[in-house]
């Protein structure tokens, strides 16, 4: 059993990942979360808008 894990250990590198490479990878999240929460907020007010107007449409 313990064979297989060490199948894992042999992929894991002991090398320090640069500070300029870490800085990156956060600010490209960052990014993404951000415009996430954007398209989110447009998103769920158009739908919101949307839904209300179909309602008032078969109420009439």
């Amino acid at each position: 059993m313990s064979s297989g894990n060490s199948v894992f250990k042999d992929l894991e590198s002991t090398e320090e990942v640069p500070e300029y490479l870490k800085r990156a990878l956060v600010s490209e999240v960052n990014t993404i979360r951000d415009t996430m929460h954007v398209v989110t907020h447009f998103t769920e007010h158009f739908l919101g808008a949307l839904v209300v107007s179909l309602s008032v449409g078969e109420s009439d």
